[in-house]
């Protein structure tokens, strides 16, 4: 690259073993699935065992194994382990 030249967001190249899709994957899944609740909240009433997503706030992977993954999070700043398979 020449002395003053930029980068625009089109020239910019990311190696794909950098990119964290699993962190991508669940920002988005929360983001529907906040979208998604108020409309079914609006339909019918939660069963018992349901949670608000919205308040559930997945941080890091602690084991992988046959059933699944399992994460630590927060929901309703309480700590909690969820298992997603």
């Amino acid at each position: 690259m020449k002395g003053n030249e930029s980068i625009s967001g089109k020239d910019m190249i990311f190696r794909a073993d950098q990119i964290d899709l699993k962190s991508l994957d669940m920002q988005l899944e929360k983001h529907l699935s906040r979208v998604w609740s108020r409309n079914i909240e609006k339909q019918r009433p939660a069963e018992e065992w349901e949670i608000d997503l919205a308040k559930l706030d997945l941080r890091n992977v602690i084991a992988h194994g046959t059933y699944g993954t399992v994460y630590r999070a927060t929901y309703d700043s309480q700590d909690v382990a969820v298992l997603q398979s």
